[in-house]
């Protein structure tokens, strides 16, 4: 009995890392907006060490099960602003999320967008014409600003 918890204890805390792949750099938010297929596009900008952006997350998170195909969700990572690349990819491993996550390790996509503070999100119509909102945000507000 107590080998067989301890078995599971370790496929639960290996699961994770074996389902959730590392984060990729992002360039340009417009990678993702093309390959969207004229559907909206929301995008959220956060970092590790900013409690306002995990809850973020979580709203996201939920927005994304709820969204299925009518749009696309995706997390960009303040990377440069981060103690390590490392560290921000064992959070992603580590962490339960399911919304695709890019890191900006440069800060390219804060300074296109023109922010400084995290977290923001980017929406992005089914026109392309994107709108950025700093500061937090919930999954009832993605979804009113998505219809």
């Amino acid at each position: 009995m107590k080998r067989g918890l301890i078995l599971l204890s370790i496929f639960l805390f290996i699961l994770p890392t074996m389902v959730r792949a590392d984060a990729a750099e992002l360039k340009s938010v417009e990678e993702l907006v093309q390959s969207a297929d004229g559907k909206p596009v929301v995008i959220m900008y956060w970092a590790t060490w900013c409690e306002t952006c995990l809850s973020d997350l979580s709203e996201l998170e939920d927005f994304y099960a709820a969204a299925g195909e009518k749009v696309d969700v995706y997390s960009v990572n303040a990377t440069n602003s981060e103690r390590s690349e490392k560290q921000v990819q064992a959070f992603i491993r580590q962490s339960a999320l399911k919304v695709p996550v890019f890191l900006d390790k440069d800060g390219s996509i804060a300074k296109e967008f023109r922010q400084v503070a995290v977290p923001f999100t980017i929406l992005v119509d089914r026109k392309g014409k994107h709108r950025v909102i700093p500061g937090p945000v919930t999954k009832q507000q993605l979804e009113e600003w998505i219809q």
